[in-house]
């Protein structure tokens, strides 16, 4: 026998063993690897998420609902717009008859079925703006079909390739434009039917038919497979902005291919100018009048804290009281200008807006300041420039129209109630959520 052969034998089977084995360690190894990444990838989320102002998407998947956070190197940039505005079928009837309805407002309410309708619409807004869009234990949800509607729409784009697609669609509820424009419990006379409960805050300057953005349900309408608490749960706003959704701060103000913009780090604000705003706690013996303090309880509710409030008032306030009167967060961003706002020149709102807001911010407006020929020139130029209204999301108003049943409270009147109808539509047209201030 050949020995060595012998042995050269079995040293290449154990060779070849050692390399099987090898081979085998590598095919398990493999496997392995494989299905660590099948879990990661079965793991991964698959319902919108929000990282500061935009929602990104991962590039190789374009689906329109599944929107992640990547890095930001490989990023498509996805921004919400807004679509458009659609009236409750119950407002279309009001803004569509307002020329005959102008001298019978109260008795077109009076009757059985807008009485209803205001009834329902009332229980809804009040438990909204005390609870919140969260509030889901409600029994009065079927009121929204009377409550009107703002939609945006998300889009995206790839950066590289500029390619753009459709993402996701929302409706977000805002109150009608109905009756007086105001509180439709109010100032006509009491009527009996209605339960005690309907009148509580029921006084001439209620502000209890607003519906915030901060407090306004939305609806999913991107797909039938999402429901809207599963979207709802996954578009948590920027910890910043807390209940202001990115629809927003966005909607349509930022160009996404900027280069001298960083997505990434744009840190918006909240501002609010307050348009004839007396002392913060309001006149004495007029806490009605209280713009002030109403908005910094009203958002706080809700955990959005204002970064910059102007207030401007035409009547000389003492100072110290002023000052005093102001809550210790709201003091250091506060400005006070104790001088009347006019329509054009430095004093004109529109001037400093432009020069203090960005487009990522959420601005607020309330105009009331008993001057139509002040007011009338802001408002227009509110509703005819792009760059006025391209940068307010929510605006309050006071528009002092001829119609009977406000004769008695509004010494300057301009124009009829159809007027107002039209203003508040064709602000809401352009994505300002426009509200009635009493």
């Amino acid at each position: 026998m050949d020995i060595n052969h012998t042995n050269d034998t079995a040293q290449l089977k154990v060779e070849s063993s050692e390399i099987s084995s090898r081979k085998l360690i590598i095919i398990i190894s493999l496997i392995l690897f494989t299905s660590l990444v099948i879990i990661y990838q079965s793991k991964s989320p698959t319902t919108l998420e929000v990282q500061k102002n935009h929602i990104f998407i991962h590039p190789q998947s374009y689906s329109k609902a599944n929107c992640l956070s990547v890095s930001k190197t490989s990023a498509i940039i996805c921004q919400w717009y807004f679509l458009n505005y659609t009236p409750s079928a119950w407002e279309t009837v009001w803004f569509t008859n307002i020329e005959q309805l102008q001298n019978s407002v109260c008795e077109t309410l009076a009757n059985v079925d807008n009485l209803n309708k205001t009834v329902l619409a009332v229980e809804r807004v009040v438990e909204l703006q005390k609870f919140g869009r969260n509030h889901i234990e409600s029994d009065k949800q079927i009121a929204d079909k009377l409550l009107s509607r703002m939609f945006y729409r998300q889009e995206c784009i790839d950066p590289k390739t500029k390619v753009s697609f459709q993402g996701a669609e929302v409706s977000q509820l805002i109150e009608p434009l109905i009756g007086l424009l105001r509180d439709p419990l109010t100032i006509c006379d009491r009527i009996s039917s209605v339960p005690v409960t309907g009148y509580e805050g029921a006084e001439i300057q209620s502000k209890r038919f607003f519906l915030l953005s901060i407090a306004a349900p939305f609806y999913n309408h991107s797909s039938p497979n999402t429901s809207k608490n599963s979207i709802e749960n996954s578009l948590e706003p920027d910890k910043h902005n807390m209940n202001i959704l990115p629809w927003m701060y966005q909607r349509s103000k930022l160009n996404l291919l900027d280069p001298e913009l960083d997505i990434y780090t744009s840190k918006g604000q909240n501002i609010f100018i307050d348009l004839g705003s007396a002392y913060f706690d309001g006149w004495t013996g007029a806490n009605g009048a209280a713009s002030g303090r109403w908005f910094y309880e009203h958002y706080r509710r809700f955990g959005t804290k204002f970064d910059r409030i102007l207030a401007y008032e035409f009547t000389a306030l003492n100072a110290k009281t002023a000052w005093n009167q102001l809550p210790a967060d709201v003091f250091p961003v506060y400005t006070l200008l104790n001088v009347p706002c006019a329509a054009t020149g430095k004093f004109s709102p529109w001037v400093m807006l432009k020069e203090i807001a960005k487009p990522h911010d959420h601005v607020v407006i309330k105009l009331d300041i008993d001057t139509p020929e002040i007011e009338i020139p802001l408002m227009s130029q509110l509703l005819n420039d792009s760059s006025i209204y391209s940068l307010v999301d929510e605006v309050f108003f006071e528009h002092h129209v001829h119609v009977k049943e406000m004769n008695r409270y509004w010494v300057t009147r301009q124009g009829q109630l159809k007027d107002t109808y039209v203003l508040f539509t064709k602000l809401r047209e352009l994505g300002v959520r426009m509200h009635s201030w009493p």
